[in-house]
């Protein structure tokens, strides 16, 4: 799919990007399935061995460059698969065994040096800011109480002042992130090599991205 015969002998890494909340992890798990099951690696689960910049304020203020950003265990774990061995998830635990495609969720698509090399193809998912931010705010509350009854009323207060807090905290950081977000995003939209719209159903961007695969061949 989008490879010569001679591209057969290496496993294919195909790219998800996008802003914080444009539905990347959902993309890449519905793309992994139509893919056979393909092994994902994700970013945000490698949150414990991401070397950020020392000074993060002064770096967004320079144009957040993400070859600033280094993950060693997460090159570590792409170069295994792409040499045939099985790895775990850092964080559920969950065997990835090697396939013919790999899918890495990585919000800098190929920006960042240490892993550009093996990549194929980016995908970019174009989903509007403002649709991200609410995302966000609605990872942070229980919504489904709140469609059955149209209120949080009721609910224990315990809970109310957790997920208020949760909302508070995705707000405040995003409020001091969002020019990362924003700049670095930009960035990748403009070097993908396949730009979805994220408001379209999933299964109509799995086939435009499996079809712009084909058409690579």
């Amino acid at each position: 799919m989008g490879k010569s015969d001679n591209a057969l002998l290496k496993p294919y890494v195909i790219v998800i990007s996008g802003s914080v909340a444009s539905g990347k992890s959902t993309i890449a798990a519905a793309l992994s399935k139509r893919l056979e099951n393909a092994p994902v690696l994700i970013f945000d689960h490698y949150g414990a061995f991401v070397e950020w910049p020392q000074n993060m304020k002064q770096w967004i203020i320079d144009g957040s460059d993400p070859q600033d950003i280094h993950i060693p265990k997460l090159k570590e774990d792409l170069l295994s698969l792409l040499n045939s061995k099985e790895i775990v998830d850092p964080l559920d635990g969950k065997s990835l065994k090697p396939a013919q495609y790999i899918i890495l969720e990585e919000p800098s698509g190929r920006e960042r040096q240490e892993i550009s090399v093996y990549i194929d193809v980016v995908v970019y998912i174009d989903t509007p800011q403002d649709m991200c931010v609410t995302r966000l705010v609605e990872r942070a509350i229980d919504m489904e109480v709140w469609k059955s009854k149209g209120t949080f009323e009721g609910e224990p207060v315990e809970d109310i002042v957790h997920q208020l807090n949760a909302v508070a905290m995705w707000i405040n950081q995003y409020q001091q992130t969002r020019p990362m977000y924003v700049q670095v995003s930009q960035m990748v939209k403009e070097k993908a090599d396949i730009v979805v719209n994220g408001v379209d159903p999933v299964n109509e961007i799995i086939e435009q991205i499996v079809y712009k695969l084909k058409s690579s061949d």
